[in-house]
């Protein structure tokens, strides 16, 4: 079964919230976590399609956590995106140097966010 399940990993209720919404509305199925002991792997029967990853978690090494997924049997080859503040700079070089393919300023990532999902998840339909 080809599924189009999106892991969300964010602390912030109300950013998860717009995330959440515009991967809904692009058709896929988003999946929170707010710090790694949340995330449990695969769920029975769903493939993750794509991760994304805050990377200013207040209870999670956002970095470390990259670096697991990346090595995780199930997840190292899953598209994976984060973001952060425009004046972390080191922490998307960090981000990068993890694993994770795109790492961008929040402001950016949310411009960027309908791509994302829609080449992450091909069976989606296309951003507006």
């Amino acid at each position: 079964m080809t599924d189009h399940t999106v892991l969300v990993v964010v602390d912030d209720l109300f950013f998860a919230a717009k995330i959440g919404e515009t991967i809904r509305q692009l058709g896929g199925i988003p999946r929170f976590a707010a710090e790694a002991s949340e995330f449990t792997g695969e769920s029975e029967g769903s493939k993750t399609a794509a991760i994304i990853v805050d990377l200013d978690l207040s209870r999670t090494d956002a970095v470390d956590l990259i670096t697991h997924l990346k090595a995780g049997e199930t997840t190292r080859d899953v598209p994976m995106m984060a973001y952060g503040r425009h004046t972390r700079p080191e922490a998307f070089a960090r981000a990068r140097e993890a694993g994770c393919e795109r790492a961008v300023p929040r402001s950016e990532f949310v411009k960027r966010l309908p791509e994302f999902i829609a080449s992450s998840c091909p069976q989606v339909r296309a951003a507006r």
